[in-house]
């Protein structure tokens, strides 16, 4: 990556690292995440 801009303590590598734990995640891995941000009472969730 080239010129690339990162925001605040980010780098190319943890944007790989995050890229390649999505790519390598299951259909089940991923479903369970997502299910998992549901049920967080912390976040908030809009459709």
């Amino acid at each position: 990556m080239s010129d690339a801009r990162y925001p605040q303590g980010w780098d190319e590598d943890r944007v790989l690292r995050i890229l390649r734990h999505y790519e390598e995640q299951s259909d089940e891995e991923a479903v369970a995440e997502d299910e998992a941000a549901y049920e967080a009472p912390t976040h908030t969730a809009m459709e």
